[in-house]
């Protein structure tokens, strides 16, 4: 469970199945055994699954 110091969840992405499973390279089964596992954040719309991920922001200040 994540905890948030405010109210900005921007930088919260929600993918399809589909994508959490290109993003993550492991199947369909490995995909729900995660998610029974409680180890994913995920809800479901109607019939689909949708995986919660974080992307991190690009700080443009930072040198490279």
């Amino acid at each position: 469970m994540a905890f948030f110091d405010n109210d900005d969840r921007s930088y919260l992405t929600w993918l399809s199945s589909k994508e959490a499973q290109k993003l993550l390279n492991i199947s369909g089964c490995e995909l729900m055994h995660l998610r029974e596992s409680d180890k994913l954040t995920f809800k479901k719309q109607g019939n689909a699954f949708l995986y919660q991920i974080e992307q991190k922001p690009i700080n443009k200040n930072q040198s490279e």
